[in-house]
């Protein structure tokens, strides 16, 4: 099989250069691609645990926690505890973290639609399925024992 029929090389490539450019166009805001999904997710529900966001993201609770490190560094989160369980840790957005949804959407929006030219909403469709059958396959397949 040549390199360029391994799926995993041309996942990879592909995630690379969408990855390269979405944080080159974000950088104006102060946000990395991976900062823009966690925050997404606090957009649509705020005051998560970082359990939720980790499984929400596919990462490790290690990789999350150094996330929202960066975004409390900026000052688009804060982190408390709960009232009910000091052990637990829940994440709500600042101001400021509220006030970038709407550009970062913006951005966000005009990203996919330039990356995704010249293929139709149907092709979209089908592709994403393509997608989760792969990453399906993939994370069964790595489940067995």
């Amino acid at each position: 099989m040549k390199l360029q029929e391994c799926i995993n090389f041309l996942l990879t490539n592909a995630q690379n250069t969408v990855f390269t450019y979405f944080k080159r166009e974000l950088a104006c805001l102060d946000v990395t691609p991976i900062q823009y999904a966690t925050l997404k997710c606090l957009w649509e529900e705020d005051g998560q645990m970082p359990s939720q966001l980790a499984e929400t993201l596919n990462l490790d609770s290690s990789t999350v926690t150094g996330i929202l490190g960066r975004l409390e560094d900026k000052e688009l989160i804060n982190r408390s505890f709960r009232m009910d369980d000091r052990r637990k840790v829940i994440v709500h957005l600042t101001d400021a973290g509220k006030a970038l949804e709407t550009p970062v959407n913006d951005i966000i929006t005009r990203l996919n639609h330039e990356v995704t030219e010249g293929l139709s909403d149907e092709q979209m469709d089908v592709f994403r399925h393509h997608l989760k059958v792969i990453a399906d396959n993939a994370a069964r397949l790595a489940n067995q024992n």
